[in-house]
């Protein structure tokens, strides 16, 4: 798959005005919920990249998302577990 492991400026301006400024996953506008950033669907570190597909495509692996949103995404992802 082609893509980039760090996003371009160009991309991110490609990406934002594909989402028409709106977050993806709640649909607030950038004037509402702060500046919105790329999200890699499969991660870095899996092979993820920042991709060249319509969000619509299957191929596609990144959705712009808030800060707020971002922080969901990721809320869990380095939580230490004591059972």
């Amino acid at each position: 798959m082609k893509g980039y492991k760090k996003c371009p400026a160009w991309l991110k301006k490609v990406y934002l005005r594909s989402a028409k400024y709106t977050c993806q996953l709640c649909n607030k506008p950038e004037m509402i919920c702060g500046k919105l950033t790329p999200h890699r669907i499969k991660r870095g570190k899996d092979g993820g990249l920042y991709t060249l597909f319509r969000f619509t495509h299957k191929k596609n692996n990144v959705k712009i998302v808030c800060p707020k949103c971002h922080k969901l995404l990721h809320g869990n992802e380095f939580r230490v577990h004591s059972y």
